[in-house]
């Protein structure tokens, strides 16, 4: 469906069984991509020395079926879900992850 306008909406389907007319109610659920997603800049960091790496989604709809991964190369440093956000609308999360410079990341 194009051009939805309402958040909580639901589409109603109506089929006839044996000569009965039946009408069965199904939930959209209505995605918004992100409007910005920024990674926060990394200060430099002696070997050692520990950093909160943060990364904020803006205007993502519905949270609850949102998933951030923050990578460092190939590595996966982390997965972040927000299952527990219950609204529709469009909100601004972050996932945060904290990391230890080690001299492999030079650079």
């Amino acid at each position: 469906l194009l051009n939805v306008t309402e958040w909580n909406a639901s589409v109603l389907g109506y089929y006839s069984c044996f000569s009965e007319r039946k009408v069965v109610t199904t939930k959209l659920i209505v995605y918004r991509v992100p409007e910005r997603v920024v990674l926060e800049p990394v200060p430099v960091l002696a070997v050692g020395q520990s950093h909160e790496l943060t990364c904020r989604v803006a205007g993502v709809a519905p949270v609850r079926n949102l998933e951030v991964t923050l990578w460092r190369g190939n590595e996966r440093l982390s997965k972040t879900t927000f299952q527990r956000h219950g609204r529709d609308e469009p909100e601004e999360v972050r996932a945060t992850h904290w990391i230890t410079a080690q001299r492999r990341d030079h650079g």
